[in-house]
Protein backbone atom coordinates (compact mmCIF):
# COMPACT_ATOMS: atom_id res chain seq x y z
CA UNK A 1 0.00 0.00 0.00
CA UNK A 2 1.39 3.71 -1.06
CA UNK A 3 2.12 5.83 1.81
CA UNK A 4 0.91 9.09 2.15
CA UNK A 5 4.30 10.88 3.09
CA UNK A 6 2.49 14.15 3.87
CA UNK A 7 -0.36 12.70 6.03
CA UNK A 8 2.21 10.84 7.76
CA UNK A 9 4.40 13.67 8.18
CA UNK A 10 1.25 15.93 9.96
CA UNK A 11 0.03 13.10 12.31
CA UNK A 12 3.71 12.66 13.76
CA UNK A 13 4.02 16.75 14.02
CA UNK A 14 0.47 16.74 16.02
CA UNK A 15 1.94 13.81 17.93
CA UNK A 16 4.76 15.39 19.12
CA UNK A 17 3.45 18.74 19.55
CA UNK A 18 0.66 17.00 21.84
CA UNK A 19 3.43 15.16 23.12
CA UNK A 20 5.81 17.83 24.67
CA UNK A 21 3.60 20.32 25.37
CA UNK A 22 2.25 19.53 28.58
CA UNK A 23 5.80 18.98 30.07
CA UNK A 24 7.37 21.79 28.47
CA UNK A 25 4.22 24.02 30.05
CA UNK A 26 3.94 22.68 33.69
CA UNK A 27 7.92 21.81 34.48
CA UNK A 28 8.80 25.73 34.12
CA UNK A 29 5.82 27.03 35.98
CA UNK A 30 6.36 23.92 38.99
CA UNK A 31 10.09 24.53 38.94
CA UNK A 32 8.80 28.86 39.79
CA UNK A 33 5.95 27.84 42.19
CA UNK A 34 8.07 25.60 44.53
CA UNK A 35 11.07 27.72 44.53
CA UNK A 36 13.93 25.90 42.00
CA UNK A 37 14.02 22.31 40.64
CA UNK A 38 11.66 20.23 41.98
CA UNK A 39 12.86 16.85 41.64
CA UNK A 40 16.04 17.58 44.01
CA UNK A 41 13.70 19.10 46.62
CA UNK A 42 13.50 17.42 50.14
CA UNK A 43 9.92 19.29 51.12
CA UNK A 44 7.45 16.64 51.46
CA UNK A 45 4.73 18.78 49.68
CA UNK A 46 7.19 19.49 46.66
CA UNK A 47 8.06 16.01 46.73
CA UNK A 48 4.03 14.51 46.85
CA UNK A 49 3.58 17.16 43.83
CA UNK A 50 6.84 15.17 42.06
CA UNK A 51 5.24 12.17 42.24
CA UNK A 52 1.89 13.46 40.81
CA UNK A 53 3.47 14.90 38.00
CA UNK A 54 5.76 12.31 37.25
CA UNK A 55 2.93 9.69 36.87
CA UNK A 56 0.90 12.14 34.80
CA UNK A 57 3.62 12.92 32.64
CA UNK A 58 4.60 9.79 31.36
CA UNK A 59 0.83 9.63 30.32
CA UNK A 60 0.74 12.43 27.86
CA UNK A 61 2.26 10.66 25.25
CA UNK A 62 -0.50 8.23 25.03
CA UNK A 63 -2.98 10.73 25.52
CA UNK A 64 -1.19 12.42 22.39
CA UNK A 65 -1.49 9.37 20.65
CA UNK A 66 -5.48 8.76 21.40
CA UNK A 67 -6.03 12.88 20.68
CA UNK A 68 -3.69 12.69 17.46
CA UNK A 69 -6.01 9.44 15.64
CA UNK A 70 -9.31 11.00 16.91
CA UNK A 71 -7.97 14.50 15.48
CA UNK A 72 -6.57 13.50 11.60
CA UNK A 73 -9.24 10.70 11.58
CA UNK A 74 -7.01 7.71 11.32
CA UNK A 75 -8.73 5.49 13.53
CA UNK A 76 -6.87 2.42 15.55
CA UNK A 77 -6.01 0.31 13.13
CA UNK A 78 -2.16 -1.02 13.64
CA UNK A 79 -2.74 0.29 17.36
CA UNK A 80 -0.43 -2.58 19.10
CA UNK A 81 -3.16 -3.03 21.89
CA UNK A 82 -3.82 -6.62 21.17
CA UNK A 83 -2.45 -8.95 23.78
CA UNK A 84 0.00 -11.39 21.73
CA UNK A 85 1.25 -13.22 24.74
CA UNK A 86 0.30 -16.65 22.83
CA UNK A 87 2.07 -16.31 19.67
CA UNK A 88 4.96 -14.56 21.20
CA UNK A 89 5.28 -15.75 25.15
CA UNK A 90 9.66 -15.80 24.03
CA UNK A 91 9.46 -11.95 23.85
CA UNK A 92 7.02 -11.56 26.29
CA UNK A 93 9.55 -13.37 29.06
CA UNK A 94 12.71 -11.56 27.32
CA UNK A 95 10.76 -8.04 27.91
CA UNK A 96 11.35 -8.68 31.69
CA UNK A 97 14.12 -10.90 31.96
CA UNK A 98 16.85 -8.87 29.59
CA UNK A 99 16.59 -5.52 31.90
CA UNK A 100 16.99 -8.31 35.01
CA UNK A 101 20.10 -9.21 33.54
CA UNK A 102 21.14 -5.68 32.87
CA UNK A 103 19.93 -4.66 36.30
CA UNK A 104 22.20 -7.44 38.03
CA UNK A 105 25.13 -6.82 35.67
CA UNK A 106 25.02 -2.59 36.41
CA UNK A 107 24.62 -3.69 39.98
CA UNK A 108 27.84 -5.93 40.02
CA UNK A 109 29.82 -3.00 38.06
CA UNK A 110 28.40 -0.44 40.33
CA UNK A 111 29.73 -2.37 43.58
CA UNK A 112 32.78 -3.32 41.45
CA UNK A 113 33.83 -0.07 40.34
CA UNK A 114 32.60 2.62 43.19
CA UNK A 115 33.12 0.01 46.06
CA UNK A 116 35.34 -2.79 45.33
CA UNK A 117 36.92 -1.84 49.09
CA UNK A 118 33.90 -2.67 50.72
CA UNK A 119 32.66 -6.40 51.76
CA UNK A 120 29.77 -7.53 50.26
CA UNK A 121 28.01 -7.43 54.08
CA UNK A 122 28.98 -3.78 54.10
CA UNK A 123 27.82 -2.83 51.02
CA UNK A 124 24.30 -4.76 51.10
CA UNK A 125 21.67 -5.49 53.44
CA UNK A 126 21.71 -8.95 54.53
CA UNK A 127 19.36 -11.45 52.63
CA UNK A 128 17.75 -12.88 55.52
CA UNK A 129 16.86 -9.91 57.41
CA UNK A 130 13.55 -8.35 57.07
CA UNK A 131 14.51 -5.39 55.58
CA UNK A 132 15.42 -7.44 52.62
CA UNK A 133 11.90 -8.81 52.36
CA UNK A 134 9.82 -6.57 53.32
CA UNK A 135 12.20 -4.06 50.17
CA UNK A 136 11.44 -7.03 47.84
CA UNK A 137 8.01 -7.45 48.23
CA UNK A 138 7.60 -3.92 47.98
CA UNK A 139 9.17 -2.99 45.03
CA UNK A 140 7.62 -6.15 43.34
CA UNK A 141 3.98 -4.88 44.27
CA UNK A 142 4.90 -1.18 43.06
CA UNK A 143 5.88 -2.42 39.85
CA UNK A 144 1.97 -3.05 39.19
CA UNK A 145 1.17 0.63 39.77
CA UNK A 146 4.49 1.54 37.65
CA UNK A 147 3.34 -0.47 34.36
CA UNK A 148 0.69 2.10 33.71
CA UNK A 149 2.72 4.89 33.66
CA UNK A 150 4.94 2.98 31.33
CA UNK A 151 2.52 2.38 29.39
CA UNK A 152 1.32 5.55 28.49
CA UNK A 153 4.96 5.96 27.23
CA UNK A 154 5.23 3.01 25.51
CA UNK A 155 2.18 3.26 23.29
CA UNK A 156 2.88 6.54 22.67
CA UNK A 157 6.31 6.46 21.55
CA UNK A 158 6.69 2.67 20.15
CA UNK A 159 3.09 2.71 19.31
CA UNK A 160 2.65 5.70 17.41
CA UNK A 161 5.64 7.86 16.45
CA UNK A 162 8.17 4.65 15.63
CA UNK A 163 5.85 3.05 13.14
CA UNK A 164 5.58 6.80 11.82
CA UNK A 165 9.25 7.72 11.55
CA UNK A 166 9.87 4.29 9.96
CA UNK A 167 7.65 5.00 7.42
CA UNK A 168 9.49 8.34 6.54
CA UNK A 169 12.91 7.55 6.96
CA UNK A 170 13.27 3.70 7.01
CA UNK A 171 13.84 1.78 10.69
CA UNK A 172 17.93 2.37 11.42
CA UNK A 173 17.21 6.28 11.03
CA UNK A 174 13.69 6.33 13.07
CA UNK A 175 15.67 4.19 15.68
CA UNK A 176 18.29 6.70 16.33
CA UNK A 177 15.95 10.02 15.22
CA UNK A 178 12.86 8.52 17.72
CA UNK A 179 15.41 8.21 20.58
CA UNK A 180 16.98 11.45 20.31
CA UNK A 181 13.41 12.94 20.30
CA UNK A 182 12.41 10.53 22.91
CA UNK A 183 15.21 11.91 25.56
CA UNK A 184 14.66 15.42 24.32
CA UNK A 185 11.00 14.95 25.25
CA UNK A 186 12.75 14.12 29.22
CA UNK A 187 14.35 17.74 28.89
CA UNK A 188 12.09 19.81 30.92
CA UNK A 189 12.57 17.05 33.57
CA UNK A 190 15.92 16.93 33.54
CA UNK A 191 16.06 20.37 33.86
CA UNK A 192 14.15 20.08 37.14
CA UNK A 193 16.47 17.64 38.61
CA UNK A 194 15.29 14.35 37.35
CA UNK A 195 17.47 11.47 36.97
CA UNK A 196 20.97 13.27 37.60
CA UNK A 197 20.20 15.77 39.74
CA UNK A 198 21.45 19.47 39.05
CA UNK A 199 25.01 18.89 40.72
CA UNK A 200 27.14 18.02 37.70
CA UNK A 201 29.10 20.31 35.14
CA UNK A 202 27.23 22.00 32.55
CA UNK A 203 23.95 21.46 34.17
CA UNK A 204 21.59 20.94 32.71
CA UNK A 205 22.97 20.08 29.08
CA UNK A 206 25.29 17.14 29.87
CA UNK A 207 22.41 15.54 31.66
CA UNK A 208 20.44 16.25 28.34
CA UNK A 209 22.78 14.59 25.73
CA UNK A 210 23.22 11.68 28.27
CA UNK A 211 19.66 10.83 28.18
CA UNK A 212 18.99 11.11 24.28
CA UNK A 213 21.70 9.01 24.51
CA UNK A 214 20.28 6.87 26.81
CA UNK A 215 16.49 6.92 25.51
CA UNK A 216 18.29 5.87 21.66
CA UNK A 217 19.84 2.75 23.52
CA UNK A 218 16.25 2.19 25.14
CA UNK A 219 14.48 2.62 22.10
CA UNK A 220 16.38 -0.02 19.76
CA UNK A 221 15.08 -2.75 22.32
CA UNK A 222 12.17 -1.34 22.79
CA UNK A 223 10.89 -1.00 19.47
CA UNK A 224 12.34 -4.57 18.91
CA UNK A 225 9.93 -6.01 21.25
CA UNK A 226 7.12 -4.00 19.94
CA UNK A 227 7.92 -5.09 15.90
CA UNK A 228 8.77 -8.86 16.67
CA UNK A 229 5.08 -8.93 19.15
CA UNK A 230 3.00 -6.54 17.24
CA UNK A 231 2.04 -5.61 20.51
CA UNK A 232 2.60 -2.72 22.99
CA UNK A 233 2.48 -4.55 26.45
CA UNK A 234 6.02 -6.15 25.93
CA UNK A 235 7.67 -3.09 25.81
CA UNK A 236 5.88 -1.74 28.91
CA UNK A 237 6.83 -4.53 31.03
CA UNK A 238 10.81 -3.60 29.87
CA UNK A 239 9.90 -0.03 31.00
CA UNK A 240 8.06 -1.01 34.11
CA UNK A 241 11.40 -2.94 34.98
CA UNK A 242 13.50 -0.31 34.19
CA UNK A 243 11.91 2.66 36.09
CA UNK A 244 10.75 0.11 39.06
CA UNK A 245 13.40 -2.85 39.35
CA UNK A 246 16.63 -0.84 38.39
CA UNK A 247 20.23 -0.89 39.78
CA UNK A 248 19.94 2.53 40.97
CA UNK A 249 16.18 1.40 42.88
CA UNK A 250 17.49 -1.67 43.87
CA UNK A 251 20.68 0.04 45.64
CA UNK A 252 18.69 2.57 47.38
CA UNK A 253 16.51 -0.32 49.01
CA UNK A 254 18.98 -2.91 49.47
CA UNK A 255 22.54 -0.86 49.65
CA UNK A 256 23.92 -0.27 53.23
CA UNK A 257 24.04 2.97 54.42
CA UNK A 258 27.28 3.62 53.51
CA UNK A 259 27.22 2.64 50.85
CA UNK A 260 24.63 4.83 49.70
CA UNK A 261 26.24 7.13 51.76
CA UNK A 262 29.28 6.86 48.87
CA UNK A 263 27.51 6.69 45.63
CA UNK A 264 25.71 9.74 46.57
CA UNK A 265 28.79 11.71 46.56
CA UNK A 266 30.10 10.33 43.17
CA UNK A 267 29.38 12.43 40.35
CA UNK A 268 25.29 11.22 39.15
CA UNK A 269 26.86 11.70 35.31
CA UNK A 270 29.42 9.38 35.74
CA UNK A 271 26.99 6.60 37.81
CA UNK A 272 24.70 7.28 34.44
CA UNK A 273 27.58 6.24 32.56
CA UNK A 274 28.14 3.32 34.12
CA UNK A 275 24.53 1.82 34.37
CA UNK A 276 24.80 2.64 30.60
CA UNK A 277 26.94 -0.01 29.97
CA UNK A 278 24.74 -3.00 30.14
CA UNK A 279 22.08 -0.92 28.13
CA UNK A 280 24.56 -0.90 25.70
CA UNK A 281 24.84 -4.07 25.03
CA UNK A 282 21.18 -4.55 24.84
CA UNK A 283 20.68 -1.48 22.58
CA UNK A 284 23.09 -2.59 20.18
CA UNK A 285 22.21 -6.59 19.62
CA UNK A 286 18.70 -4.95 19.42
CA UNK A 287 19.93 -2.84 16.66
CA UNK A 288 21.48 -5.13 14.45
CA UNK A 289 18.44 -7.66 14.58
CA UNK A 290 16.20 -4.52 13.55
CA UNK A 291 18.41 -3.77 10.51
CA UNK A 292 18.53 -7.56 9.74
CA UNK A 293 14.86 -7.69 9.90
CA UNK A 294 14.48 -4.32 7.92
CA UNK A 295 17.18 -5.70 5.25
CA UNK A 296 15.12 -9.52 4.83
CA UNK A 297 11.54 -7.51 4.56
CA UNK A 298 13.42 -5.31 1.32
Amino acid sequence: MEINKKLTVKRLIIYIVLAFAPLCIMAPILNACCGGPIFVSKDPQVQTVVYVFSALGMLTPAIANLLTRLITKEGFSGSFLGLTVGKHPGWYAASIAVKLVETAVSIVLLYAIFLGDMSMDEAFVKPESSVFYASVITQLGYSLVVFFPAFGEEWGWRGYMMPKLTELIGKPAAVIVGGIIWGLWHAPLTMSGHDFGTDYDFFPWLGILVMCLLCTLENAFLTLLTERTKSIYPASFAHMVNNNLSASVIFIQLGSADAIGRLEGINSILISLVLLIATAVTGTVSFILLVKGSKKAD
